[in-house]
């Protein structure tokens, strides 16, 4: 019964989207994001899982080409969208927007999915899921907060340090002892889909970190609007879908690993062409940067989850999908983290070379809002782009070695593509 979460799923994202408009401070908000993840971390894995059960092993490179497609151009169109209604209506829209669309989604499963109700009732993880949460919580606390707001050696930082790494090992252990784990490290013992989940670890973090510092760039550097900053990932949204097609399309002829190889060469193609970015580039050539890594993405997701599904059993088909989506989501949330620590520690010292002993992450704010911009002084200004220009190149060079470590993993994927092991009961 594996649509069964999908509608549980769906009511606790609509919730938390409804929350997360009401915030009133910070911390609600954080608080009720973290509830509208929970529901669409449990929607995300089964409707890919679905895929996987309803088609043909034939047919399954399409239709999972076809869906990531879907996937690839909502996840670009989305910040596009959201620059859109932050610049002309209101933060809080942005949340309101998946009311209407999540409600629509459930009458859909309520009408059309039918499935039979499995034999024996599944034992949730909680446990796991629990001291997973807390180890990667505390882990990103001390990236965020270390070297900045407390030293990296101060006692607050080792102490998230040390405890983040206690959670994990508890998470390790309860893995290894309970009946029906979270994460199953078997898995991680065929060579194909350990290869396949760290290949989708290393493209979430390209894929946020893009996501993250060229709307940055275009903003704060080359002095565009948050709609320019969206419509730099536009193109992404155009790439993606094409390389998912095409992907699924020549899948089975072509073989597995070319595919895959083909889509971290052009990762790591379009990371060379960001690494060239400067005050003066047009907005043309970020575009085609978005679209080129669009492409890269497109190849990558769909070729990767098809393997995947294509090696383990019917009955674990379910947790293999829900493992690659979980590892490509750890590898956006540490990548965005690490590249957050670089990127403000290069920013602080590139400001106090060029001897802008005031400076704050409040003063980036204001050269990233149009409105506020012209208050800066024309010297100060031309010295915060040529620092922000530093401290976001430092990142685009962590995303190329995170690139090449893609590349250099979809090198080892085995050359015979894999056939399915067993067939849908």
């Amino acid at each position: 019964m594996v649509g069964a979460g999908c509608l549980p799923g769906g009511g606790v994202f609509i919730l938390g989207s409804a929350l997360c408009g009401l915030s009133q401070n910070m911390i609600q908000l954080i608080i009720f994001r973290a509830l509208q993840g929970l529901g669409s971390g449990a929607v995300l894995p089964i409707t890919i899982t679905i895929i996987g059960d309803i088609f043909s092993f034939e047919e399954r490179a399409r239709m999972q080409g076809l869906f990531s497609s879907v996937w690839g151009v909502s996840a670009i169109i989305g910040p596009a969208l959201g620059g859109v209604i932050v610049d002309f209506l209101d933060w809080r829209w942005i949340f309101y927007i998946n009311l209407p669309i999540g409600l629509v989604s459930i009458v859909m499963l309520l009408l059309f999915l039918k499935e039979e109700k499995a034999a024996q009732r599944p034992r949730v993880d909680y446990a796991g899921a629990a001291a997973l949460a807390t180890g990667i919580t505390l882990l990103l606390l001390a990236l965020l907060q270390g070297g900045t707001t407390f030293p990296w050696g101060s006692p607050y930082i080792l102490g998230l340090l040390a405890l983040a790494t206690l959670a994990l090992v508890v998470f390790c252990r309860i893995e290894t002892r309970v009946s029906e784990p979270m994460l199953p490290f078997s898995l991680f013992r065929e060579k194909i889909i350990g290869l396949s989940l760290l290949a989708n670890f290393l493209i979430g973090a390209v894929m946020i970190g893009a996501s993250t510092y060229v709307p940055m760039f275009v903003q704060g550097v080359m002095g565009g609007s948050a709609v320019n900053a969206g419509a730099a990932l536009a193109p992404m949204s155009i790439g993606w879908p094409l390389g998912s097609t095409i992907c699924g399309r020549l899948l089975l002829r072509v073989g597995y690993r070319k595919m895959t190889t083909l889509g971290m060469v052009f990762q790591v193609l379009s990371i060379f062409m960001l690494l060239t970015l400067s005050p003066g580039t047009g907005q043309l050539f970020v575009s085609a940067t978005s679209f080129v890594m669009g492409l890269g993405l497109g190849f990558c997701s769909t070729s990767l989850i098809v393997i995947v599904q294509s090696v383990v059993e019917w009955n674990r088909r379910g947790i293999a999908t829900a493992a690659v989506q979980f590892m490509r989501t750890l590898g956006s949330t540490c990548g965005v983290a690490v590249s957050a620590v670089i990127l403000n520690n290069v920013l602080l010292k590139a400001t106090a070379s060029l001897g802008m002993k005031s400076f704050s992450i409040s003063t980036v704010n204001r050269l990233m809002d149009p409105v506020q911009r012209h208050l800066i002084t024309p010297e100060q200004l031309a010295n915060l782009k040529n620092a922000l220009s530093i401290a976001i190149h430092s990142t685009f060079w962590l995303l190329m070695a995170t690139a090449l470590a893609g590349l250099a993993t979809s090198f080892l994927l085995p050359r015979l593509a894999p056939r399915q092991k067993e067939s849908n009961p």
